[in-house]
């Protein structure tokens, strides 16, 4: 039996994770890794990883340290690789968390580069931000500078990264669009979306409420950050365009990661008891805080992909994004229904009105066909493929004729 596993799946890998935050899977970009690692190792491949907390034990003091530790940590990611010469057959890092060749880091296996939101995208939503939101805290004069030199320096380990990698790979299409017109020298690239296991999309259909119960309750929904990108100057024209038609609905904002005294304050609605919010919770706790919720509503401008659209999609929760890169994908089959206008609030506010005027049969069809689009989105299926992918790259490779060195 294990010889028929061998010769259908190929060796087992030897891949190790990168990443420069905690391996928390509260942290979206690290649950990326953390969840294709699980999904790895049921299949037989050997995973490690280095993350932040590898690299600095001892927690930062201060934001100042905090930063500093970003543009130290690709030293300690090398230092780590060089230390462990042959243990790996793939590299999976993020990207600019390993911007140096593989021959300084005395690698011969597979490096690969991955986006979990690429940061040229990023910087440009940031600096049409300042423009469309000028009012956004400066901060003090060295505090500006020293913060503006560390993101000149990821900028730079980012594009080193991608230029010095065998192989890249982007959560959506977008990104491949933008490496293909604006990076130079080309470099291989794939596009693999980001999924849910088999035992979190149960977890999301059993703990799901009725559509009667859903629809008489008219929660609506935002799981995420707390932050301009995901949309946070854009809630109170989405709130007052919704309770102008339906004063009755209520909103729950979940791991804003900012205090309900914070979101309240901002929202301007202080005193609101139709507002509700959850800093952090357990992503186990997950489906059943969005069990009763009616709508969701992800108004972010920018996307590496989407995990918590997915999430609600599983819930059956009809989910309306803003028709950006990563829900764009997600969503593409119902499209009509829930892609909104890049920052257009009062389109998302109408979008949502009509799904809680809807009957309860028609909302329970809609849900339907939310769960279908979660149910192709698979971890399982996506680290087979990935694996896939990577074993052919790293055959190519070696493949290779090595390269010949002259004094």
């Amino acid at each position: 039996m294990a010889d028929m596993i061998d010769q259908r799946r190929g060796k087992p890998l030897r891949i190790l994770a990168i990443v420069n935050i905690p391996w928390d899977p509260r942290l979206g970009a690290a649950r990326v890794w953390i969840e294709l690692a699980e999904e790895w190792i049921k299949a037989g491949h050997r995973v490690d990883k280095f993350c932040l907390t590898d690299a600095f034990p001892v927690p930062a003091s201060s934001r100042g340290l905090s930063a500093l530790r970003l543009a130290l940590f690709p030293y300690r990611a090398a230092a780590y690789v060089r230390r462990n010469p042959g243990r790996f057959d793939v590299i999976d890092c993020l990207i600019g968390t390993l911007p140096f060749s593989k021959q300084s880091l005395q690698f011969e296996g597979l490096l690969v580069a991955r986006s979990v939101g690429l940061h040229r995208l990023y910087d440009r939503f940031d600096h049409v931000s300042r423009k469309r939101w000028p009012d956004q805290p400066k901060g003090r004069l060295f505090g500006g500078l020293f913060y503006k030199t560390r993101a000149r320096h990821l900028r730079k380990s980012a594009d080193k990264g991608i230029t010095r990698c065998d192989l890249l790979n982007l959560p959506n299409e977008n990104e491949l669009q933008e490496i293909e017109e604006n990076i130079r020298p080309h470099r291989p690239a794939m596009v693999q979306p980001y999924g849910l296991s088999d035992c979190q999309r149960e977890a999301c259909e059993r703990a799901a409420g009725t559509a009667h119960a859903r629809l008489a309750k008219k929660k609506i929904c935002f799981v995420g950050m707390w932050s301009l990108r995901k949309g946070s100057r854009d809630w109170p024209k989405i709130i007052h365009s919704i309770w102008s038609q339906d004063p009755d609905a209520v909103f729950t904002f979940l791991g804003t990661m900012f205090g309900e005294d914070v979101v309240r304050r901002e929202l301007g609605m202080e005193r609101s008891e139709r507002i509700h919010c959850i800093p952090t919770y357990d992503p186990f706790d997950l489906p059943g805080l969005l069990a009763d919720s009616a709508v969701g509503l992800f108004p972010s401008y920018i996307e590496g992909f989407g995990l918590t659209v997915l999430e609600q999609l599983a819930c059956g929760i009809p989910t309306i994004a803003y028709d950006v890169p990563g829900p764009r994908q997600i969503l593409r089959s119902l499209r009509a229904v829930l892609l909104t206008p890049e920052g257009d609030a009062r389109a998302m506010a109408g979008r949502a009105l009509e799904i809680l005027r809807m009957s309860a049969s028609e909302y329970s069809a809609l849900s339907v066909q939310c769960r279908a689009i979660a149910g192709g989105f698979r971890w399982e299926r996506i680290a087979t493929d990935t694996a896939q992918q990577y074993r052919a790259a790293l055959e190519d490779l070696r493949a290779k004729p090595a390269p010949i060195c002259t004094a």
